[in-house]
């Protein structure tokens, strides 16, 4: 009885939370009440609080900062990328179907950078792929991934942006980034369906652009599928 007590008062700190979330009293940055404040506010147990506060720093609502105070931070990225790779590692889904998420998502992250983008803007993916051909394997793969953060960033849809840098991410630790023992050929690829896409995007062809996108995203998955390393 006593346990299942603990969690109707564990679950009332989180109902708490949320609701003074939404009536707007918390936001991003605030401090929350004092453990004891809080325990004799909802008539819990001190453990109670310490238990929820944890679960919710664990989720990225909440930054326990020593000696200083419980804020409400909205950080949600390192626990989002720690859920999505244990899901790619335990449901194993098949590489095409998170490459055709990643795709579909990235697509709709394109169409917001051809708008919003600057000359400056395709000056740093010009500068990317200037790194991956001159690069070693670990160099091109981080200029790889700017290229498509780039994108992502100045899509103007911040939620999107880092739900793709997350989703890579995570794919990439699960089952390595695909210039890992890469083939010369499948090298020259890689980079010539980055430099269409920037052609495309630098013309403002969006129609041309999406096709070097999905052009882009089969061809990793044909790299994959050699490699043998599908999850």
């Amino acid at each position: 009885m006593e346990k299942k007590s603990d969690k109707k008062s564990y679950e009332k700190v989180l109902e708490y939370v949320k609701a003074s979330v939404l009536n707007g009293e918390l936001k991003i940055g605030s401090r929350l009440e004092p453990e004891r404040q809080l325990a004799a506010k909802l008539n819990v147990g001190r453990y109670s609080v310490r238990e929820a506060l944890r679960v919710m720093e664990d989720m990225g609502i909440v930054q326990c900062r020593h000696g200083d105070g419980n804020y409400i931070s909205g950080n949600f990225s390192e626990s989002l990328l720690r859920f999505i790779s244990m899901f790619i590692l335990l449901k194993k889904p098949e590489f095409k179907m998170v490459n055709s998420l990643r795709r579909g998502l990235e697509g709709e992250a394109l169409m917001g950078f051809i708008n919003m983008a600057k000359p400056e803007a395709m000056s740093r993916l010009e500068l990317c792929i200037e790194n991956m051909k001159n690069g070693g394997a670990k160099q091109s793969a981080v200029y790889d991934s700017l290229f498509h953060r780039y994108i992502c960033e100045l899509s103007g849809n911040s939620l999107l942006s880092d739900v793709l840098c997350v989703l890579s991410e995570a794919t990439e630790s699960a089952i390595g980034g695909v210039w890992v023992g890469i083939t010369d050929t499948d090298r020259t690829r890689l980079i010539k369906s980055h430099e269409a896409i920037l052609g495309a995007l630098v013309a403002g062809n969006s129609a041309e652009a999406l096709a070097a996108m999905r052009n882009h995203y089969d061809i990793v998955n044909d790299i994959y599928e050699t490699k043998g390393e599908l999850i």
